[in-house]
């Protein structure tokens, strides 16, 4: 995989995160006014409440000074951190990239193998995307990175990566599976039998055992899915290769991060775009 190639892994993620995180600026500074406003009356009254507990325990004069500005200064503290602190959910969006790019670079020996890998392309019948799709000798795979940290297991109550449960994911992972292998059915010529193999790529969390296939699902840490694919087998000849590439290419574009969602205000929605 060349450099440009692998530069657009993860490309998709951390677009919406720079996109997410304009958008909470741009909404942040809407409400900059207020939020100082409540927080000198949240320290006012902090240090209000600490001089009348100093008064009850007979402080000096410069005790319950000091007693209340270190009240006040505590709370103006924690209220900046607050306001200005990234929201997790948006900073997801970046770890999701820094996963699928270190996704990205353990595909890289597949290139001298005869497969190319597709990233970030998008489905007609999604608004999500497909992380990365490898074509080559022994079929065609879709790879859904996953940056969570933990160990892979199985119980009564489902599948889960740590504390993070993993049942929904392992649904939509083998619906665009069978989304990928529709469309490239629809393009293909008249004859043609494919079903693709889908993979949850782990860039962090432990695999028990290195492999695992639920409901149809390869799971497998992130560093061995090149040494699987080239384990798999050949099942396509160079030439069947080079024309799902074609058609792939085509048929599943790369993925355009969308504009600003509609809940956001109209003056951060205008911000935002300006700074893209």
């Amino acid at each position: 995989m060349s450099g440009p190639d692998r530069a657009a892994a993860g490309r998709s993620a951390m677009d919406e995160y720079r996109r997410r995180r304009a958008l909470f600026v741009a909404e942040r500074a809407d409400r900059r006014t207020r939020a100082a406003l409540l927080a000198a009356g949240s320290a006012a009254a902090a240090a209000a409440v600490f001089v009348l507990l100093g008064l009850a325990l007979e402080l000096s004069t410069g005790g319950l000074v000091r007693l209340g500005l270190a009240a006040a200064v505590v709370v103006l503290v924690v209220a900046a951190v607050r306001f200005y602190r990234i929201p997790p959910e948006i900073e997801a969006w970046r770890r999701d990239a820094a996963a699928e790019r270190r996704t990205a670079r353990a595909l890289d020996r597949l290139a001298r193998a005869g497969y190319t890998v597709l990233h970030d392309r998008s489905t007609p019948e999604s608004a999500g995307n497909i992380d990365h799709m490898i074509i080559g000798p022994s079929g065609v795979w879709v790879v859904e990175t996953d940056a969570h940290r933990g160990t892979v297991r199985q119980n009564s109550a489902g599948l889960w990566v740590g504390q993070v449960p993993l049942r929904a994911r392992l649904g939509l992972v083998a619906w665009t599976g069978e989304q990928v292998s529709a469309q490239l059915l629809a393009d293909l010529p008249e004859g043609w039998q494919l079903s693709a193999q889908t993979v949850i790529a782990f860039a962090h969390a432990d695999v028990p055992g290195g492999l695992a296939l639920v409901d149809g699902v390869l799971l497998l840490p992130a560093s061995g899915v090149a040494e699987y694919v080239l384990s798999a087998g050949v099942v396509l000849r160079p030439l069947d290769v080079a024309m799902l590439v074609d058609v792939a290419e085509r048929a599943l574009p790369a993925y355009e991060v969308a504009g600003p969602p509609p809940t956001w205000s109209a003056l951060a929605r205008l911000r935002a775009m300006r700074r893209r």
